[in-house]
């Protein structure tokens, strides 16, 4: 996890629309983050989101990558495909 974004794998079946998946992924955690904050600062989800689609053999990369995502932040090794650059 890093400071100001996190990256998530999901599955998704077909049958079900990504931005219904992602609408209620943003509202449970909301939901729970609020219900846990202890008076930190308020939590709040950006309006966009990113979306990729893998092949079964590239997941095991992608959620290596996501279990480092703070280090890949850290130290500059972050994979462009991966992040969103403005």
């Amino acid at each position: 996890m890093v400071a100001d974004h996190n990256h998530v794998a999901v599955s998704i079946p077909p049958k079900l629309a990504v931005a219904d998946v992602i609408a209620r992924l943003k509202g449970s955690s909301s939901h729970l983050v609020r219900n846990q904050s202890d008076g930190k600062p308020a939590f709040q989800w950006q309006a966009e989101y990113g979306v990729l689609t893998l092949t079964e053999r590239a997941l095991p990369r992608v959620v290596l990558y996501i279990n480092n995502q703070a280090e890949h932040h850290g130290n500059g090794s972050t994979i462009a495909g991966l992040e969103r650059f403005e």
